[in-house]
């Protein structure tokens, strides 16, 4: 370390005057533009805390540049300087010609990262992506205090916390952490814990859809997958988008294991929009089996109930033309009078079945059949048509996955048009 008494008094007395400048703007002031000699110094210290360092340094050596002291008193003024500003660090003159700052001796950093004693504990599969977070998060945490004298950590430590939470964000968004250091001999501990960091996730919204399962079923998981994830409420938004695919996956596992589901061989897609009321739509559909009932009563015409029951069983026509085997029953409900059909079909485009069916209906044995729609709210039709000229037709619009409204046409009823309530069961 250089003796003060070398320094001359106007020396002195630029210190002083440098000092609060230099304190006030820690880090903080940039490099000008302007041409100047290069500042002599040399720092031993990680990247983000060297540019705090060297910031502060530079504006103390622009000031002393317009100062009348000569060059070498101005590099003992600036290692005066940076002896005050910076303690923890080792300040000392190389050959009166630049400031060399170093860690007197090299700290032994331990690092604990855990949740907040305060924090509830996190639900599974939660606790398990948590730990998975920080084992990734811990290793660039300690480097940032590698070679770093704890007494470094009070005068930096808005740019050390600044670090952290560039970390933190990388690692494990939603979360910040609060700092603390322990030092002892040349033991150091970095004690951080992870607190929540709004916005929060208040509340899921699920629904389920499915074309080949009966709506009892699929209601049924919409209130198993709510139970589910009701758990992760409380949660942080970033940290759950973080973990989107991992969450979908993980939903899609649970609900798969429902022995109704397993049976009819489904299969789970999740699509989560991640916002405080979270909306969880899952497509549940069979890949083997369809299976579905209904409900419709006629109005405009001679009232009518009927019924009706669809099993079927789908296979591949081609590499991407799926096909199934079909058997319905359509029960009037009025007179109990029971029609049995079973066909084929398949689908062209993703919105369209052709298809060909048998039927124990009195007027004709064989019809010929079209869907259109998709299996969503929104506009969708059918017809049936014989070889004995007789049409049956409908266009509808679904309102939601419970009701539908058709406009329907049945060329073998004396009124052959009539307005038609249609449930799914």
């Amino acid at each position: 370390m250089f003796q003060r008494k070398h320094v001359p008094a106007i020396v002195a007395e630029c210190f002083w005057r440098i000092l609060p400048a230099a304190a006030l703007f820690l880090g903080v002031i940039p490099a000008q533009s302007r041409a100047m000699p290069a500042l002599p110094l040399r720092c031993d210290a990680p990247a983000w805390l060297k540019s705090s360092i060297q910031g502060s340094m530079s504006a103390v050596w622009r000031e002393l540049q317009g100062s009348r002291l000569s060059r070498q008193a101005a590099v003992e003024a600036l290692a005066l300087v940076g002896s005050r500003l910076f303690p923890g660090f080792k300040v000392s003159l190389v050959n009166q010609k630049f400031v060399s700052m170093e860690p007197p001796r090299r700290w032994n950093w331990r690092l604990s990262l855990q949740m907040s004693e305060g924090s509830a504990r996190l639900p599974e599969p939660c606790s398990a992506w948590m730990k998975n977070d920080i084992e990734r998060a811990v290793p660039p945490l300690r480097e940032i205090v590698e070679n770093v004298p704890p007494e470094a950590l009070r005068w930096s430590a808005e740019s050390f916390q600044s670090q952290i939470d560039k970390i933190i964000d990388e690692y494990i968004p939603g979360w910040r952490c609060s700092v603390r250091v322990h030092a002892e001999d040349l033991e150091a501990l970095l004690d951080l814990k992870l607190y929540l960091r709004p916005p929060l996730l208040l509340a899921f919204s699920p629904e389920t859809l499915s074309a080949s399962l009966p709506q009892l079923l699929t209601d049924r998981m919409s209130d198993k997958t709510l139970e589910y994830l009701s758990p992760l409420t409380g949660l942080p938004l970033g940290w759950i988008s973080f973990h989107l695919a991992e969450m979908e996956r993980w939903l899609g596992e649970k609900q798969l294991q429902n022995k109704w589901l397993r049976m009819l061989r489904a299969s789970s897609v999740n699509d989560i929009a991640v916002k405080p009321i979270t909306k969880v739509t899952t497509h549940i559909e069979s890949t083997t089996y369809s299976f579905r009932g209904w409900f419709s009563v006629h109005a405009g015409g001679p009232a009518r109930l009927e019924a009706g029951l669809h099993l079927g069983r789908y296979f591949p026509l081609g590499p991407k033309i799926p096909a199934e085997a079909y058997a319905e029953i359509v029960m009037g409900l009025e007179h109990w009078h029971v029609d049995g059909r079973a066909g084929l079909r398949f689908s062209p485009l993703e919105f369209m079945w052709l298809g060909l069916e048998g039927s124990t209906e009195d007027s004709s044995p064989l019809w010929y059949r079209l869907w259109l729609g998709r299996d969503r709210p929104g506009l969708y039709g059918w017809l049936r048509y014989s070889d004995d000229d007789d049409l049956e037709a409908a266009i509808g619009y679904r309102l939601n996955r419970y009701v539908a409204f058709e406009l329907y046409y049945d060329n073998r009823q004396d009124d052959r048009v009539s307005l038609r309530a249609f449930s799914n069961l």
